[in-house]
């Protein structure tokens, strides 16, 4: 079983077998501050505020945010060097998507992707089981490119992140418009879902909420 919690934006923590990781922890931009949260290892993708925010994860975790491979706590992490535009990086600089492995699935996390990875990027992430995407718009790719970016890779489960909310004051698209053409799509009314072995038998995309 994998545990994953999203806190808005692309703040992720997942956990398996008393091991955590965190990614992209924001400052304040709306979402309620986790208190307390603890991680073995913490995941950025870019230096921004609303992503690096490492003081906000107890435990003395730790860090990632440069490219290359690594091994930590069992967990093989990969930082693949992309853009946060379609300019390489002109607008907004540099990105990095983040490949780990946990309980024997590959996890993809996107951080602020703002174009299509060449294929040889692609390539290098190789066969992925969850992709976590920004789907917004305006700072990101929007859910057009997130949806052929999914065609790529085919993940088992894709979660869509980076999108406004009602607390979200950003001005990005929300997530009806990746949804209207995402397979098999599953609303999970709170942040919180924990994945079975049962989960990854078919494709489908994982809604969370903060109910």
């Amino acid at each position: 079983m994998i545990d994953v919690r999203w806190f808005g934006h692309s703040m992720w923590r997942i956990s398996h077998q008393g091991v955590t990781i965190v990614t992209d922890p924001f400052t304040d931009i709306g979402y309620p501050m986790p208190t307390g949260l603890a991680a073995d290892i913490v995941l950025v993708s870019h230096d921004h505020y609303d992503h690096h925010n490492t003081a906000l994860v107890h435990g003395d975790p730790t860090v990632v945010r440069e490219a290359g491979q690594y091994e930590f706590c069992g967990v093989a992490i990969d930082m693949a060097p992309c853009w946060h535009d379609e300019e390489q990086g002109a607008q907004r600089g540099p990105n990095l998507l983040m490949r780990f492995d946990v309980g024997g699935r590959r996890f993809v996390h996107c951080g602020d992707l703002g174009h299509m990875p060449d294929d040889e990027t692609l390539a290098r992430l190789g066969e992925v089981d969850v992709l976590m995407v920004p789907v917004g718009g305006f700072y990101t790719i929007d859910a057009g490119t997130a949806g052929k970016l999914v065609e790529k890779l085919k993940p088992k489960i894709v979660f869509p992140m980076h999108y406004k909310t009602a607390v979200l004051d950003f001005p990005i698209d929300t997530v009806e418009p990746f949804a209207r053409h995402a397979s098999n799509v599953r609303v999970v009314e709170n942040n919180h879902v924990i994945l079975a072995p049962a989960d990854f038998e078919q494709t489908q995309t994982i809604l969370l909420g903060f109910k």
